[in-house]
């Protein structure tokens, strides 16, 4: 025994083997369902679609224990050629007289779309709903649930079966039991129309669904959960460790572990994807994000030229973005505040000129107190780390800036820092009472701009950083190809268990 589902379309109806062009449907529909009700056989409509359906249930050796048909009946409106209930009269119609499967008489179940058969939006939703009366129909008619249930692709709109196949998915009840089919059309009108086929829409369906989420939480840089994605579907195997090394190296370059990220990296043996533009362009960029770390720990001349360095400052602007985007304000603002501390000592390291090594305090204490004293700087003869503290404050740094640049964004009492010392402020205030910032705070403390405007205006100004593109959204896009194309190709030989 078998259970059908299926979209009624303009064509499930014909009329001397042909289908109904589309300015005489509604006067042929209707003269087709007076014919049928007065059980005369002038019109003697064909059914092409649900008779290749019942050709492959016979070739199965099964059934049609219940036929469930949606259609649409568009309320509020006259009726359109394009609706289709009165298709559904005239099936069942023909289903009771017997003119349909062999004198066997399934049983049938109708169900109407009353508004926007052609919005996704809407059928995603109308579906999943409907399919929940459905089985809880059946279970009332005593239908068994774990027979083989035939989704037909052919009829309706592609809305419609988007629809319905999301539908049929979602269903735990139907997890195994389910067999998706297509009705192809005869090769010429005079041919008779081919059996139903079996179809494997299910296996790219779940693929896709797969993908989206994955973008979803490309999106958010949740890379761990990514491969625990794949290895819960079983969809890597040891030849696979490519995409388990690529993920493990964005996990560690979004931890700023760039270093490791590279080694990881260099794991990678398969030719194929090491070839792809996306794993060479996050090679290349990791690695200067790596250089931009070594020369960021060492003392070297005009260290705010080297590319690196802009490039480090770039990744951590796009950083800030991400979390902004997450709605994690209160993370951004800690950030934020790191992110402006090392500029600030970055620009003024790199404007005393020959510094010491500067991760030694000792060495620059004395290199700041010998500078402050030959350019006369006296307000940083009282700085606390000048007098003893064990690292630099980020007064410190503005200071020194302000004294190499007083126009400089970054100097002591710039826009910016009055902005950040406020949110900074208002952040402690929060979280000391288990509260925590809002964007619409954020918003008001640094309108009438926006913080984005603002830090890019300052990282073009100090830094000459052009901010374009976030790279790991080209990078995500490529590996994102690449998962689609992989994953449907395993999918097709080996299934999703």
């Amino acid at each position: 025994m078998a259970v059908v589902l299926a979209n009624i379309g303009t064509s499930d109806i014909q009329k001397d083997k042909a289908r109904i062009q589309e300015t005489e449907r509604s006067n042929a529909i209707n003269l087709m369902h007076e014919d049928l009700q007065e059980q005369t056989n002038v019109f003697q409509p064909k059914f092409p679609i649900l008779y290749s359906i019942d050709q492959l249930l016979k070739s199965k050796e099964e059934d049609l224990e219940c036929l469930i048909l949606f259609y649409t009946r568009q309320e509020g409106l006259d009726f359109r050629s394009s609706d289709t209930h009165k298709d559904f009269e005239n099936i069942s119609l023909s289903i009771t007289q017997q003119k349909l499967f062999q004198g066997h008489t399934p049983l049938l179940l109708g169900y109407p779309i009353h508004k926007a058969p052609f919005s996704y939006d809407h059928m995603f939703f109308y579906y999943r709903q409907v399919l929940k009366q459905i089985l809880h129909q059946l279970t009332e008619r005593d239908i068994n649930l774990n027979q083989k249930f035939y989704v037909s692709v052919t009829g309706g709109t592609p809305a419609c079966n988007f629809g319905l196949f999301h539908a049929v998915n979602a269903l735990t009840e139907l997890r195994n039991d389910k067999q998706f089919i297509y009705s192809p059309r005869p090769a010429r009108d005079e041919d008779p129309q081919p059996p139903a086929v079996e179809i494997e829409v299910d296996a790219y369906l779940s693929v896709d669904e797969l993908l989206h989420n994955f973008r979803e939480l490309f999106e958010g840089h949740h890379y761990g959960q990514i491969k625990k994605l794949l290895e819960n579907f079983k969809l890597l195997q040891e030849k696979d460790a490519a995409e388990v090394y690529f993920l493990d190296a964005l996990l560690l370059r979004k931890n700023l572990q760039y270093d490791q990220a590279v080694q990881m990296l260099n794991r990678i043996k398969n030719i194929e994807f090491r070839e792809e533009v996306f794993f060479k362009k996050c090679f290349s960029d990791t690695q200067k994000l790596m250089n931009g770390i070594k020369i960021n720990e060492r003392q070297v001349p005009e260290k705010l030229r080297k590319p690196e360095i802009k490039r480090l400052l770039e990744e951590q602007y796009w950083k800030l973005e991400n979390y902004y985007a997450l709605e994690q304000y209160n993370d951004w603002v800690t950030i934020f505040m790191s992110f402006y501390e090392n500029m600030l000592r970055l620009k003024a390291i790199d404007g005393m000129g020959t510094a010491p090594n500067e991760h030694h305090s000792g060495q620059l204490r004395e290199a700041i107190r010998s500078w402050a004293t030959i350019r006369g700087v006296d307000s940083l003869q009282t700085d606390d780390f000048i007098c003893g503290k064990r690292y630099p404050t980020r007064r410190t740094y503005e200071k020194i800036v302000s004294a190499l640049e007083p126009d400089s964004l970054l100097g002591e009492n710039s826009p910016l820092a009055r902005k950040l010392d406020h949110i900074y402020e208002e952040r402690n205030k929060l979280i000391h009472r288990f509260g925590g910032l809002t964007e619409e705070m954020i918003k008001d403390i640094f309108k009438p701009t926006n913080w984005q405007t603002e830090l890019k205006g300052l990282l073009h100004k100090e830094f000459h950083c052009q901010l374009n593109n976030n790279p790991l959204i080209e990078i995500h896009d490529g590996f994102l190809q690449w998962l689609r194309y992989r994953l449907h190709q395993r999918v097709i030989s080996h299934g999703i268990e």
